[in-house]
């Protein structure tokens, strides 16, 4: 599987990134940056499509992560919007996308789009919140939880269930899920396995924990390779007895 993995200088020659990023502004007066969705495009399909024509394009896959980790902005002098944790809700609330700076993991769905051919990837995760520490970010979240109106920060939220069904509607290929094994993002997993309906998950999954999905981009080498292995023949797979 070593033949897969492309180095990261040539994936940015073959694909590029589009995010929505806002600063969340909850009822309490608390702002936190967030990015509400990915786009990961290969760059010769999609040469000279403008950004707010993307998000009206079905994707070749659903990708499901855990949060946007650092993920920014390609120039630091974008401006994120606030946006009133109220209307996140309205599924008419327009999402601008940016060019957005790639991140290891981002390279990793690359090499997974050149294997399987596709074109558009959309990613979004179980929760919005831009911390690249994942403890910190883990607390961010069950601090949330117990605010009202609190759960806001994921799309799996009963209040973003619009945006959510949209997004799956809008995908015409496999929904991955890649979040990671912490048991601590039990509830926010569940919330989104539970929100699936006719869909099927498909993902690198951990024996005996059901809601616990590999990381595709894991520090170790071999993991790596490993884990583009895996997901490779379980979409095979998925594809046969479709």
């Amino acid at each position: 599987m070593a033949e897969t993995f492309i180095p990261a200088a040539k994936l940015k020659q073959q694909y590029h990134c589009l995010g929505h990023f806002y600063r969340l502004l909850l009822k309490d007066g608390t702002i936190i940056p967030c990015r509400s969705v990915l786009e990961i495009l290969k760059t010769d399909k999609f040469t000279v499509t403008p950004p707010k024509e993307v998000e009206k394009l079905c994707s070749d896959a659903l990708v499901i992560m855990m949060n946007p980790g650092s993920s920014r902005p390609f120039l630091s002098s974008h401006n994120d919007a606030l946006v009133p944790a109220g209307t996140i809700g309205t599924i008419g609330t327009p999402q601008p996308l940016v060019p957005t700076v790639p991140d290891t993991t981002q390279y990793q769905i690359m090499r997974l789009m050149a294997v399987q051919n596709w074109y558009h990837i959309r990613i979004v995760n179980l929760s919005d919140l831009r911390n690249a520490d994942s403890n910190g970010f883990l607390k961010e979240v069950f601090r949330l939880e117990k605010i009202s109106g609190g759960a806001i920060h994921s799309i799996f939220s009963i209040e973003r269930r619009k945006e959510w069904k949209n997004r799956l509607s809008m995908n015409l290929g496999p929904v991955i899920a890649g979040w990671g094994q912490n048991p601590r993002l039990a509830e926010l997993a569940s919330r989104c396995v539970q929100s699936m309906d006719k869909y099927r998950l498909v993902g690198v999954q951990t024996h005996g924990a059901p809601l616990r999905f590999a990381h595709p981009s894991p520090r170790n080498h071999a993991f790596k390779l490993r884990w583009l292995s895996q997901i490779i023949l379980l979409l095979r797979s998925e594809s046969a007895n479709i």
